[in-house]
């Protein structure tokens, strides 16, 4: 199953749910693959909750693991997503359209400022490619709302750098 049908297909069954992490990215044209999908969603899911919607819940090296129907692993935020809440996350989704059907995406800025806290090898790459393709389009203000000011420091400075 393609990544946007699943997206249209969690939309159906979770309601509230903003997609965010490598999937946001690829809506914004950053040129990846990815073998999950991140999503926050607005209420947490009990296991039997993902179970009645057709969703397998395992323990996979201690840790829960979440995998759709067509065999897509999940992780799934309902406090924050690398240290911005949830409700703010929500707060500043974006819709787009996958597959024919709206769904809620992670905003610009809350995604840069994710993968940079994250600061992982391909969260790296990831923000070298947003801020070339779209850099010119960053909101400060929601940054701001965001980040502490050496964080909206340092993500100037990216941007600055690598937007062409």
């Amino acid at each position: 199953m393609d990544l946007d049908r699943a997206a249209v297909e969690m939309t159906r069954d979770f309601k509230e749910v903003v997609f965010v992490g490598a999937y946001a990215a690829i809506h914004y044209g950053v040129l990846r693959g990815t073998h999950d999908i991140d999503l926050a969603l607005a209420s947490p899911v009990t296991e039997e909750g993902f179970r009645k919607l057709g969703y397998g819940v395992f323990n996979g090296g201690g840790k829960k693991v979440i995998r759709t129907r067509h065999g897509l692993k999940l992780d799934v935020y309902t406090k924050d997503v690398s240290g911005i809440p949830v409700p703010q996350i929500f707060a500043t989704a974006v819709t787009v359209r996958a597959a024919g059907s709206p769904v809620r995406i992670m905003c610009l800025e809350a995604l840069l400022l994710a993968k940079m806290r994250a600061g992982r090898p391909q969260d790296s790459d990831d923000i070298q490619q947003l801020c070339r393709l779209r850099g010119k389009s960053v909101r400060w203000e929601v940054v701001g709302s965001m980040a502490n000011s050496l964080e909206r420091t340092e993500l100037k400075g990216y941007v600055r750098a690598l937007t062409k």
